[in-house]
């Protein structure tokens, strides 16, 4: 029987928001912690379920371990998209839908892609 004991695992650098600081399991069941949710959620990591939602579901680079950077501007889209100025193409894309409050996923997909 594996032990799910969860071990504390080193941050690359301090300040750190992406590496997860709680580990359990090892290998192909190796989880990692979000404590970044309320209350926090374990995650896969070699399907990259803690990649995707730390990066598209709080906005947390993987490559720098930062925050994505919020849009420069916001305004009303079609319908009830709201869009953002981005910092890197100067260009209004969509950030979020309107209904769905905190959920910046569009605008963490396209701070992902063009920066990294």
């Amino acid at each position: 029987m594996l032990a799910a004991i969860p071990r504390r695992q080193k941050l690359r650098y301090e300040g750190d928001h992406y590496t997860p600081k709680w580990v359990r399991y090892t290998g192909h069941l190796k989880e990692g912690y979000c404590d970044s949710c309320n209350p926090g959620k374990w995650l896969q990591l070699k399907n990259s379920a803690y990649w995707y939602h730390k990066q598209f579901y709080h906005g947390i680079s993987s490559v720098s371990g930062k925050p994505f950077i919020k849009p420069i501007e916001q305004r009303m889209g079609k319908g009830d998209i709201i869009e953002g100025l981005c910092h890197q193409c100067h260009r209004f894309v969509p950030a979020c839908n309107g209904k769905k409050k905190n959920n910046y996923m569009l605008w963490y997909r396209h701070a992902h892609k063009v920066k990294y």
